[in-house]
This record gives C-alpha cells, structure tokens and sequence, in this order.
C-alpha cells in the first residue's frame, strides 16, 4: 500500500508537507504543491480519509479557486469565501480554498482525481476563462462566482451590473451630476478581463450614454496609495468630474484621502458612491453605497453548484442578484464653479 511517506519520499519533501497541501492547512508554494501532486499521480496514492468516502461516491468537499494573479486576495473577498463556505456546510458540505496560478491547471485535475473534492467553484472568473475550459473538457464539475462571457450550461450567480449601474447613475443625476467618473477594479481589456470589472464599467458608460452624462472610467489596483494615484488621473483627464462611483474599496479610501489634498472635500465638491464591498460605515463621511450582496451571491452560487452535483443533466441554476442603494453623507448636490450648486432633480 502506498503511503505519505512514500509520497514524501518520491516528491523529495517532508511528510509534514504532504500533510499540509492535502489539507490545505498551509500555505505551501505552487512548485512544492505540484511536486506532491505530481508524486501522489505517479504512485497512484489516495488518502486514507478520502477512501471511505470515496468508496461512497463523494467526498462532500468544494474547492473555491482563487487565481493567484494578478493579485492577491482582499478584504472584500473574504466575504464570498465566508458566505459560501456557510452555506456549503448547512448542506453537509465542506469547502477548501485553493489559490493557483495561470499554470497550475493540472494541480486542479489531479485535485480532482485524487477523490479530494468533488468539484471546483471558481472566483475571479474572467470573460474567457481558460480555468472553465480546462474543468469541462477533463469532465470534472465546475460552478462560478461571477460569470464567463457565454456561460451556458454551468450554475452559476452573480451580481445584476446592468441594475445597479443604472440605480446608482439615476441617483447622481438626481443630484444635478453631469460628469461622473469611476474608480474601477484593475483590469485586462477584452475577453480576458475579469468579467464583473468588465461588466460594470459597461454598464456605467451605458448608463451614463442614456442620461447624456459624461463618463470617464480608471482603473487602479487595490490599494490605498493607487486609489490616491487613480484619482489624480481621473480628475486631470475630466476636472470637471463632481461624482465618481468607486467599484475598489482599498482604491475608494485612497480616493477619500486624495480628494482632502486636493481640496475636493466629499460630498460638497465631490459626491463619491461606493459599488464595491467594503465598510461604508468606517468612513468619514459615511459612503453612500450599492454594493454587491456578498453573501447572497455566494451562497447561491454554491446551492446552484451542489444542486448541479446532485443532477448534473438538470438545467442549473443561473441568477443575477440585484443591490440596494443606501444614502449616506458621501453624495450632495453638484458643485458649480460660482460656489452655487444645481438643486435636485434639475
């Protein structure tokens, strides 16, 4: 019978290490990660505690794959994994989280053959996700966080972009906003770009068409100094801007902190709305905010994944949920150059 140790011993590590990726209780870097699984393919080594379960068919384990680049896992995430991983769990569920590389697919393959999880839940899923691909064609479940370009037959659930662009852009123009800019998520352009940061800038610009409003879109990685940059880029490219709507909530502070410096203070010469998840509440102002339900979001993606296990022939689940908008202290009236403002709703 082969053992860890033979495992260990064949992928030149510790069987401390081999212990670690099966578990995930560690981090362990891709090339030592890949070394196991390779040795594990190569023995045909399956763990003890997977071989009962696997003898019933399943091991009731969901790995949530977050890709390793271009950049790392945030604050906001954290509330998806958290949510699905509730969710799975009132289901008999247990999730792992598995971050991985553009070149770490066949780690989700031998994953998957190992009898470790059952299936792949992918976050961060790009417009045309190789990931998808990959999964599907080796003929191991795959459900999404978020959506593909052309989906199709796989559950999934994500933020309605189209619904709540077009809120919050109607309640700047309420406002008397005609030029708004946004703080986008960092992104590639075209098919390869993360769909939700794609599909919302579209939606703003479309929302922002309807109205005859003007729109500039940047996009800035997440932290608090780039925030800082991205707006200094925004408001040099359109200085008339008297809104931005934030989908990045590390860039949102910094944007909160340049607009100070710049002596832009929000709301009364900068209406600033959050779309992003984050703490709208923690700021000073108060972000006003229409942020994606986190939590409903996950955990209905992870019930369209584990309905699909269970039927796969079936038609899945597929939902766009909507966002509410909340009035804070970060939107007013638009600021005019005379010091006069345009009343509401003119």
């Amino acid at each position: 019978m082969v053992t860890r140790a033979d495992v260990a011993r064949l992928a030149g590590v510790s069987t401390g290490t081999v212990s670690h990726v099966l578990t995930g209780a560690r981090s362990i870097r891709p090339e030592t990660r890949r070394k196991v699984l390779d040795a594990m393919e190569q023995l045909g080594y399956i763990p003890n505690a997977m071989a009962s379960a696997l003898a019933g068919g399943q091991s009731r384990i969901i790995a949530i794959v977050f890709p390793s680049q271009p950049r790392t896992i945030v604050g906001s995430d954290l509330e998806y994994v958290l949510a699905a991983a509730e969710a799975a769990r009132k289901r008999g569920f247990h999730v792992v989280l598995w971050t991985s590389g553009a070149d770490d697919l066949n780690e989700l393959r031998q994953l998957a053959r190992a009898g470790l999880v059952q299936g792949f839940l992918l976050m961060q899923v790009a417009l045309s996700d190789e990931r998808v691909s990959f999964l599907k064609e080796a003929g191991i479940p795959v459900g999404l966080i978020g959506r593909t370009s052309e989906p199709g037959d796989l559950p999934y659930a994500d933020a309605d972009f189209g619904q709540i662009a077009q809120m919050v852009v109607k309640h700047l123009a309420s406002l008397g906003h005609r030029t708004i800019g946004m703080l986008n998520a960092s992104r590639e352009d075209g098919t390869r770009g993360i769909g939700a940061a794609v599909r919302f800038a579209d939606a703003v610009q479309r929302s922002c068409a309807d109205l005859d409003l003007d729109c500039t879109i940047v996009a800035s990685e997440h932290t608090v100094r780039a925030g800082r940059e991205a707006l200094r880029q925004l408001l040099d490219t359109a200085p008339e801007t008297t809104a931005v709507i934030g989908y990045n909530w590390e860039a949102t502070l910094g944007a909160m902190h340049e607009a100070r410096a710049l002596d832009r203070p929000i709301p009364e010469r900068l209406s600033l709305v959050l779309c992003s998840n984050g703490e709208p509440e923690s700021t000073d102002p108060e972000l006003t905010s229409a942020t994606p339900p986190a939590t409903e979001i996950a955990s209905a993606a992870v019930e369209a994944f584990i309905d699909h296990l269970a039927a796969p022939d079936a038609p899945p689940a597929q939902r766009l949920l909507p966002a509410l908008l909340i009035e804070r202290q970060s939107t007013a009236p638009a600021f005019r150059p005379n010091g006069r403002v345009r009343a509401k709703g003119r």
